[in-house]
């Protein structure tokens, strides 16, 4: 008796915690405002700001109705970021990011980075974004990375993005996957939804048909206005 009692309260447990999480629907409208903005202004029903960002700004949102992403980097890490450091001294820092001069791509295979993340993770939570987006976890498809001497692959994408999408919910928070459409149907299932930089432009969004079929939505960047 003991032990089925303690095995529900676990089930019950576990269930509350997939229950909390906020879902995503195809028919929400999406911006993103990382720089200053007017709450009261905001139209879009999700949000997308920095995880840098106060929680006051996060409660006026939620008292607005608005469902927040917190964004952070996941495959690089800024130079002016107060965990710069700790990261540098892990030992998981590669080359310059050619396109951010202040940016460092990071090897997300260290293990002793997932700690690092979790990190990021639990800042998000504690603050209450209703999910978050992981940038550059695409490292394997930029010049920078290919220029290393064991550069990152697409089968070292798949196993971090499963892994960080699990440990996300694991966590009790959403999660989106960013860009990364040729491994979108192998690790679509963890994710409550997807962000892409331009896919429209690019030509790209048609990556995207498989994973829309299972009613999650993806939400598109355009850089200059809502998407």
């Amino acid at each position: 008796m003991k032990f089925s009692l303690s095995f529900a309260t676990l089930a019950l447990l576990l269930a509350s915690n997939a229950q909390a999480r906020t879902s995503f629907s195809q028919r929400d409208s999406f911006n993103i405002a990382f720089r200053d903005f007017e709450v009261s202004k905001e139209k879009a029903d999700v949000i997308e700001i920095s995880l840098e960002k106060d929680k006051s700004i996060i409660d006026q949102l939620h008292r607005n109705g608005k469902k927040v992403v917190c964004y952070f980097s996941g495959g690089t890490v800024e130079t002016y970021r107060d965990y710069f450091k700790e990261y540098k001294s892990a030992g998981i820092l590669k080359n310059r990011y050619s396109a951010w001069s202040d940016e460092y791509w990071i090897d997300y295979r260290i293990s002793k980075y997932q700690s690092l993340i979790k990190q990021r993770i639990r800042t998000a939570v504690q603050k209450g974004c209703d999910a978050i987006d992981v940038d550059n976890v695409d490292g394997y498809q930029v010049h920078d990375v290919k220029k290393w001497d064991h550069p990152l692959s697409k089968d070292d994408a798949i196993k971090f993005t499963s892994w960080l999408g699990k440990t996300a919910h694991e966590m009790g928070i959403s999660i989106g996957l960013k860009n990364c459409l040729d491994i979108v149907d192998t690790v679509g299932k963890y994710y409550d939804f997807a962000v892409n930089e331009r896919c429209a432009q690019k030509g790209e969004c048609h990556w995207y048909k498989n994973y829309l079929k299972t009613g999650k939505p993806v939400f598109s960047i355009s850089y200059g206005g809502m998407s």
